[in-house]
């Protein structure tokens, strides 16, 4: 009696962050973990346990880019179920706007700096993986609706 238990946790988020500026240039990060060194993808992290995905893109994206961002809402959740002992990722693709800091240009834990590289050049670049890449489309030519970043909300949360 009176011994702590856990419940596992089934999903962890994750937060895609797609940041473009008003030439429709695209926020990408230079990747410095191994197994990806040196490729470029979106600010994208998982979030701590009881972290919504509008704070986890916020964070993230200033850890990799040195950039603050204001979520202006979700283009999309992404599903990937629980495998065996691995939990499920729910994906959400957070779209941002820049809104203060420095661009990051040297290397650190989070990544080897970051850019503003122009859309019609992003396919061009080595790619951690192409996977945004829809998402991004659908940002520049404003074919998926954005729910507002009021749309999500967080109940229940540890406190």
């Amino acid at each position: 009696m009176g011994e702590a238990w856990e419940v596992p946790f089934l999903y962890t988020f994750v937060a895609l962050t797609i940041c473009l500026d008003t030439s429709n240039r695209v926020l990408l990060v230079r990747e410095a973990r191994p197994d990806c060194r040196g490729k470029f993808y979106v600010p994208a992290g998982r979030g701590t346990p009881g972290e919504d995905p509008l704070r986890i893109a916020w964070r993230v994206t200033a850890e990799k880019t040195g950039l603050s961002i204001e979520p202006m809402g979700i283009m999309g959740i992404e599903h990937n179920p629980p495998v065996g002992q691995f939990p499920g990722q729910l994906r959400v693709i957070v779209r941002a706007q820049a809104n203060g800091g420095a661009l990051k240009l040297t290397e650190d834990q989070h990544s080897m700096g970051a850019s503003w590289v122009p859309y019609d050049q992003v396919r061009e670049l080595k790619l951690r993986s192409d996977d945004f890449v829809p998402w991004m489309d659908d940002a520049v030519l404003g074919q998926t609706p954005v729910m507002p970043a009021a749309f999500w909300r967080t109940i229940g949360a540890p406190g």
